[in-house]
């Protein structure tokens, strides 16, 4: 960790919610051209409600530079592009992190490549190829009807299990027409026809 006198990251605060990063960026150039390292910027909001400030995080090369920054931008007034001055004083502080995000200088071996990839290609032969649409639903649809009108109905299919079924059906209607066919069985009627003497 850094000590005390060894920070170099600073963290602007209370800079006007209107400010672009360009204009601050030329602001802090004006003074400190090549002093800093890395600048990062967060844009705030202004809203009738609520006033969010904009800030920005500025890591210099040397502490140095460190204190002649907040000398110059510490309770400094910005003029917004209309010329109104609002009445917002900047606050520089330490970053609470002196940590700042490391420059990737390791190149990727596949950078450049997505041009000879096989698969790729084949997707650019398929946008290349002229789009088919399906026919309107009308003439599916006209299709369709012709192809049951013109077809023939296919005969259901019987499965032995269903053979047997009817077989048994057949041979207990069977047994029935014949005791039928015959006289019928009286039926007994809750009353006898007897009369008691």
């Amino acid at each position: 960790m850094k000590g005390p006198l060894d920070r170099t990251k600073v963290v602007l605060r209370h800079l006007p919610p209107t400010i672009s990063q360009s204009a601050l960026t030329e602001h802090v150039d004006s003074r400190f051209s090549g002093r800093y390292r890395w600048l990062s910027f967060h844009p705030g909001k202004s809203s009738q409600k609520h006033l969010f400030y904009s800030k920005a995080y500025i890591d210099f090369n040397r502490p140095e530079d460190v204190v002649e920054f907040a000398e110059y931008f510490d309770g400094h007034i910005f003029v917004n592009e209309k010329g109104n001055v609002p009445r917002i004083k900047t606050i520089v502080e330490y970053a609470p992190s002196q940590r700042v995000p490391k420059q990737w200088s390791k190149k990727d071996g596949r950078e450049g490549t997505i041009l000879k990839d096989p698969e790729y290609q084949e997707f650019l032969e398929f946008l290349a190829k002229p789009v088919e649409n399906l026919p309107s639903a009308e003439i599916q649809l006209e299709r369709k009807e012709s192809e049951r009108a013109g077809a023939p109905k296919d005969a259901p299919i019987v499965t032995p299990l269903m053979d047997f079924v009817r077989q048994k059906r057949a041979a207990k209607s069977g047994t029935r027409r014949s005791v039928l066919n015959g006289k019928p069985p009286k039926r007994s009627s809750g009353a006898s026809s007897r009369t008691p003497s």
